[in-house]
């Protein structure tokens, strides 16, 4: 009885552990785990097979050019803390046989769980050394919606908004895509001059000029991940004179993501889609399931034990019957000698001595 009683404890002991286990890895181990890495160390590449773009060198323009823009991006672990990440970015665009066209570099940090700028850690961009970027930077928050987001934009010096344009299957990946629409947008960049030539406004006479960019950068992100699986920009830089008569476009590309850097991404976004349904779907639900199994069977166990006996209940029945009603040793004997007495021989009697 002893033995079931313990079982019974114990399997009621391991239900409840089970229970409580599931709670703990999906409410705290699940949640603890989502941040994004501060580790970094990844090249890839934006390409298309025919591009436009104005040689500042030789002021001539090229057109149908197959241009590249290779993105590295490398992890400052050493600034980043468990909080905050601090990542510094390398873009250089340039024709396929090495010609640079354009070249941006910029580091910022950004939260761990929301991928939001953070204004510290010797944040630049280019030349600006104090840029307090806003908005998204260079991760997508985990759990990204079908919402519009803020993402910084390091040609523009400000945040523009991505709006959701709709789901996608991206080499097997579910994907929400996003849209950043630029208009006529002023670029921050070093003033500069160009001949009256160029402009359209004849001549060689130098004239200031500044830069502007518009058209549509496409986002493709995994939203459990919050990965970018792809991008595109289909953009084109113009320079213009300050009164707007003279211009002359600098870049005209529609580039895309490599498909060999989208397939990466895909897998990378799968891995963690793995991870992400053992952590916080399989092992929860089955501890759950097991633990609320174990106290079925604990409770069951238990209320089969039968209860302790009674001190009163521990008595032989028939001990009372004995102690009353049965005769005492050597009464039934006394009374046979009495009998035989008074209805028997008489005893003989002792002869006289000498007799």
């Amino acid at each position: 009885m002893n033995g079931q009683r313990s079982r019974g404890v114990l399997l009621l002991v391991a239900g409840a552990f089970l229970i409580t286990l599931a709670a703990l890895v999906r409410l705290y181990v699940y949640p603890s785990g989502l941040l994004l890495p501060a580790e970094q160390d990844r090249i890839t590449k934006l390409t298309t097979e025919s591009g436009s773009y104005f040689d500042t060198a030789t002021l001539r323009t090229h057109r149908g050019v197959p241009l590249e823009t290779v993105v590295a991006r490398y992890g400052d672990t050493v600034r980043s803390t468990p909080d905050v990440a601090v990542w510094t970015e390398f873009v250089s665009l340039a024709t396929r046989d090495g010609q640079r066209v354009d070249y941006h570099e910029r580091r910022a940090a950004f939260d761990r769980r929301t991928g939001l700028a953070v204004n510290c850690c010797e944040n630049y961009v280019d030349e600006n050394a104090n840029p307090a970027p806003r908005g998204l930077v260079f991760r997508w928050p985990f759990g990204t919606r079908p919402v519009a987001y803020q993402v910084y934009d390091p040609l523009v010096r400000r945040p523009v908004t991505a709006r959701f344009e709709g789901i996608e299957t991206l080499y097997g990946v579910r994907v929400n895509r996003y849209a950043q629409r630029l208009v006529n947008e002023r670029l921050v960049q070093q003033a500069m001059q160009l001949p009256g030539s160029v402009l359209g406004l004849g001549g060689g006479k130098p004239f200031p000029v500044n830069a502007y960019v518009e058209g549509t950068r496409t986002f493709w992100v995994e939203p459990e991940s919050g990965m970018v699986i792809g991008v595109r920009e289909n953009l084109v830089k113009t320079l213009r004179t300050p009164d707007g008569r003279g211009r002359l476009v600098a870049l005209a590309a529609d580039m895309r993501t490599s498909e060999g850097d989208e397939r990466w991404n895909a897998g990378e976004a799968e891995q963690f889609g793995r991870w992400t349904t053992l952590v916080n779907r399989v092992v929860p639900l089955s501890c759950a399931v097991l633990g609320a199994l174990l106290l079925v069977a604990g409770l069951r166990v238990q209320t089969r034990v039968p209860a302790p006996a009674s001190p009163e209940d521990s008595e032989s029945p028939e001990g009372p019957e004995d102690a009353d009603g049965a005769d005492a040793p050597g009464e039934g004997e006394g009374d046979g000698v009495s009998g035989g007495g008074a209805g028997g021989a008489a005893a003989p009697e002792p002869r006289p001595a000498g007799g």
